[in-house]
């Protein structure tokens, strides 16, 4: 997939707290970014892309998203609806990478192949399978979604040994991270946590192995087994704040971030401020403390895909565009590590996957929406019409 391209006329938005440059050229070779300047000149058979003075950033990542919607089954036998899906949840909105939280390996580990064969255009996927949940800990609102005879087979050990086996297992399996449910809602007002020992056993098999761990955590004993078990993330702010603000600036001093899905809550839970403004605040007062922000939606539970109500929510709880980009870009970038080396950033020597804005200024949180083109790897794989 790695292919040469010469970009022209492209504001470079750098990295977060760097101001976009006026235009200049962006020569990519390989797949990595070889020059930034003024009247690059390439070689006839290289695609030349004119952005007209829009902004180019490093691409963008969703660090939750799930893959459990019927186009992504169907993808083998229906390539066209799957490339559709792709294009409306993945590629129109920017990212260049996700990381599903939660969706069947065998169908998303399929998609994958497909999309890194060249059969499909997508951006990079990262899985973690099977969510980990406690004993009897199914939440409430994936009983439809799972047959009886099936729920006994998702990942619940009760035991240290347990927990470590089913870690082994998931990544056997194809996942790149670990998510554990260490607070799920077992009924819409009950949330049951995972045992301390339990969660901490899975985290230090993952990281044995080298894995990041993401946590769903809920309430204020779910997001205390979370910190306590030295997850490298939150999946959500905790949703119950009651209780979660010390153990939040805890999170931050420990350098745990946290994937705020703000919009999520309102939109599939209910939108009145008495529920959604505390969740906000947790976030404010998590980032005051110096939190790290990872950007998510959670879409594929949540059916809308538009990011711009994402953006707008973390607006309003204080976050700057130069905040925003961080989360989209160089944070997912430094927490996934090694997977993601030379990514972050535009310049000589990054990997050329890039996201350009529909927006000729210097943009503003909303304008983190208004998506023109993605590249990945040094090839266009989306365009405005």
């Amino acid at each position: 997939m790695s292919g040469d391209l010469l970009l022209r006329g492209a504001r470079v938005w750098a990295r977060p707290g760097a101001a976009p440059t006026e235009p200049r050229d962006v020569l990519i070779r390989a797949g990595r970014i070889v020059a930034l300047g003024h009247g690059i000149q390439a070689e006839a058979d290289v695609p030349q892309l004119d952005l007209a003075g829009r902004v180019v950033t490093a691409g963008f990542w969703n660090c939750h998203v799930h893959l459990t919607e019927r186009a992504w089954g169907r993808a083998g036998r229906d390539p066209a609806a799957a490339q559709a899906a792709i294009d409306d949840m993945m590629l129109s909105r920017g990212f260049t990478g996700v990381v599903d939280l939660g969706s069947l390996p065998r169908t998303t580990n399929a998609l994958v192949r497909r999309i890194e064969a060249g059969q499909l255009r997508g951006p990079r996927v990262l899985t973690a399978g099977i969510g980990i949940r406690p004993v009897r800990g199914m939440p409430f609102y994936m009983r439809p979604m799972v047959p009886w005879f099936l729920r006994g087979m998702l990942p619940m050990p009760a035991t240290r040994r347990g927990a470590r086996r089913v870690v082994r297992r998931q990544l056997a399996g194809g996942a790149s991270v670990i998510k554990l449910f260490t607070g799920s809602y077992v009924t819409p007002a009950r949330v049951k946590p995972m045992r301390r020992a339990v969660a901490r056993a899975a985290v230090a098999e993952a990281h044995r192995r080298g894995a990041r761990v993401l946590a769903h955590p809920s309430d204020r004993r779910g997001t205390a087994v979370a910190i306590d078990a030295g997850v490298d993330a939150l999946a959500h702010v905790p949703d119950e704040t009651e209780g979660t603000w010390a153990l939040l600036a805890e999170a931050a001093a420990r350098g745990i971030r946290v994937v705020p899905t703000l919009h999520m809550f309102a939109a599939t839970v209910r939108p009145d401020e008495s529920y959604v403004g505390p969740i906000r605040d947790a976030l404010r007062g998590f980032v005051a403390a110096g939190g790290l922000v990872l950007f998510g939606t959670d879409v594929g539970y949540m059916p809308e895909r538009d990011t711009a109500p994402e953006l707008a929510a973390l607006a309003r709880a204080g976050l700057s565009a130069d905040a925003i980009l961080a989360s989209l870009t160089t944070e997912p970038a430094a927490f996934l590590g090694d997977r993601l080396a030379g990514s972050g950033v535009v310049e000589p020597g990054a990997r050329a996957d890039l996201t350009v804005l529909d927006v000729t200024d210097a943009p503003q949180p909303a304008d983190l929406a208004r998506i023109h083109a993605v590249v990945r790897d040094g090839a266009v794989v989306w365009s405005a019409g």
